[in-house]
C-alpha cells in the first residue's frame, strides 16, 4: 500500500470521545465520507496539543487521517465551524448532546450516511443559534428515522394498510400508526388525532412547503416512543416529557 494510499482526508462531526493511554484520545466521528468510525488523535490531552483544541465535541471538521492497524490516526485537523462557545449553553448543549447520541447509536459505523452528516450538522447550526433549541428534537429525531428508511406513514395503518380516519394509536413495536381495529388497548399506544397526524407528517417533511418544525405534544410523544423502540436500549439523554416539542 502506498503512501497516498494510507493517508485521506474527510469531513467529520465530533460525535465524542475516550481517554487512550497518558496523553492520547479515541475520538468517534461521523464523517461525510466513511460514516461513523474511531479514530486515534496521538497526544490530544496533552495541553499544547493543536489537534486536541480542534476536535470539541459536536464541532465540524476536516481532517488528514491515516490507516492503521485496527484504528485510524488522525494526523491532522481544521476546524469548519466554531459553535462549542455556544453549545455550553445548559440547554443547548442537552439537545446537541441528544442529537449527537442519536445518531451515534442508529448509524452502524463504516456506512456513509452523507444526508445524516447534513442534517447533524444543520441541526447543530440552528441549536446554537437558537434561544430555544428543544423545539428542533423532535424535528430532527423524525428526519434521521426517515433518513434511515424507518419513519412510518401517518396516512395509513402499518398493519393491514388501510388509510386512517379520525384518530389513530402509535404503537412503536409495530413501528407504525394502528386504525380502531387493529390496534391492541392492552399495549402500550399513543393517541394521534388527526390534527396531530397531519403534524406528525409536517415535522417529518423535507424543507420546503408544507414542513413544520415543531411538534404538539402528542406527536413529540409518539417520535420520542419511535426512538427509544429502535434504538433498543436505554439513552444517557432522553427529551423529558413536555421538553421535546414547542407551544401548540
Amino acid at each position: 500500500m502506498s503512501g497516498e494510499e494510507r493517508s485521506y482526508r474527510a469531513s467529520g462531526i465530533v460525535l465524542g470521545s475516550r481517554a487512550l493511554g497518558e496523553a492520547d484520545r479515541i475520538v468517534r466521528l461521523l464523517t461525510r465520507e466513511c460514516g461513523k468510525l474511531d479514530a486515534v488523535a496521538k497526544g490530544a490531552r496533552r495541553p499544547k496539543s493543536r489537534i486536541g483544541g480542534r476536535l470539541e465535541l459536536a464541532g465540524r471538521v476536516e481532517m488528514m487521517l491515516h490507516r492503521g492497524r485496527s484504528l485510524d490516526v488522525i494526523v491532522a485537523v481544521e476546524e469548519r465551524s466554531r459553535r462549542w462557545a455556544a453549545l455550553v449553553e445548559p440547554e443547548r448543549l442537552a439537545v446537541a448532546s441528544l442529537a449527537l447520541e442519536r445518531v451515534d447509536v442508529l448509524c452502524e459505523p463504516a456506512e456513509p450516511v452523507p444526508e445524516i452528516f447534513d442534517l447533524l450538522d444543520a441541526t447543530l447550526e440552528a441549536v446554537a443559534k437558537s434561544a430555544r433549541p428543544h423545539r428542533f428534537i423532535a424535528r430532527f429525531s423524525l428526519r434521521l428515522l426517515d433518513l434511515l428508511g424507518s419513519m412510518p406513514p401517518a396516512e395509513r395503518c402499518c398493519i393491514c394498510g388501510d388509510m386512517l380516519e379520525e384518530v389513530a394509536w402509535l404503537d412503536a413495536s409495530e413501528g407504525g400508526l394502528l386504525d380502531a381495529k387493529c390496534r391492541r388497548p392492552h399495549r402500550e399506544e399513543i393517541a394521534l388525532a388527526p390534527i396531530d397526524r397531519e403534524n406528525f407528517a409536517a415535522v417529518g417533511r423535507e424543507r420546503g412547503v408544507g414542513a413544520a418544525v415543531e411538534a404538539r405534544p402528542q406527536t413529540a410523544a409518539a417520535i420520542e416512543a419511535l426512538i427509544a423502540h429502535y434504538c433498543a436500549r436505554p439513552l444517557r439523554v432522553s427529551a423529558e416529557p413536555g421538553y421535546a416539542y414547542g407551544p401548540v
